[in-house]
């Protein structure tokens, strides 16, 4: 296994989320939803409070898009989260730094977290990834899926940025390395409006949280 492959021609990402039984239309949606949503937030809110917005409603547009494409909700661990259980692989939302979806730094994850990422991690570089031999995985170490982080970074200046990664190593706080990282959103795509006329053309999604084309100013 490579120590980083960085995913980012279209159509290489493209055929890698296929074969992951996910599409970047409903990624990107899932996190321009979460952009929206947080744009409601202001001063006035508890602090912190938009990262966890952003967090809890890219997990609920995840969960709205791909319920029906054979991916289950996944509360372990109290994370918004869905799962697949034949591909047995597991998305979890996560709000990385500045270096999301830029394939010329390593991003890591914008708050400290613990025990349970520190697992995922471990148990991720030995897991599966496309194009390798499954791994035989210690039930009491793992439940057998593959985790992979929907990283994203928002600020109240430049486009959002978004990557799908899979993180193999964890110094106690912070992600450090990743297996693969498959770019959605480099920052390059102005306001988001061109992911915006992506999704739109492909028809697909759930009209509860149905693509919202319209200009984001934070309060």
């Amino acid at each position: 296994m490579p120590e980083q492959a960085v995913v980012w021609e279209p159509l290489e990402a493209d055929a890698l989320l296929l074969e992951m039984a996910l599409d970047r239309a409903g990624l990107v949606h899932s996190v321009l939803y979460a952009e929206h949503e947080r744009s409601f937030v202001t001063i006035n809110d508890p602090v912190g409070y938009a990262s966890y917005v952003a967090y809890a409603k890219s997990g609920r547009a995840l969960r709205e898009w791909y319920l029906s494409k054979g991916w289950v909700r996944d509360n372990s661990n109290n994370q918004v989260a869905i799962k697949h259980p034949k591909k047995m692989i597991r998305v979890v939302p996560c709000n990385f730094n500045e270096f999301a979806g830029d394939r010329f730094h390593t991003p890591t994850n914008k708050a400290p977290k613990g025990e349970i990422s520190r697992k995922k991690s471990a148990c991720n570089l030995s897991a599966w990834l496309p194009g390798f031999e499954p791994p035989i995985i210690d039930p009491k170490l793992n439940d057998g899926y593959q985790t992979w982080l929907l990283g994203m970074h928002f600020d109240d200046v430049r486009p959002v940025r978004a990557e799908l990664s899979f993180p193999i190593e964890f110094d106690g706080k912070h992600f450090k390395k990743f297996g693969t990282r498959i770019m959605l959103l480099s920052g390059g795509d102005g306001d988001g409006s061109a992911a915006r006329k992506q999704i739109e053309n492909s028809g697909g999604g759930n009209d509860a949280v149905g693509v919202v084309d319209i200009a984001i100013k934070r309060k």
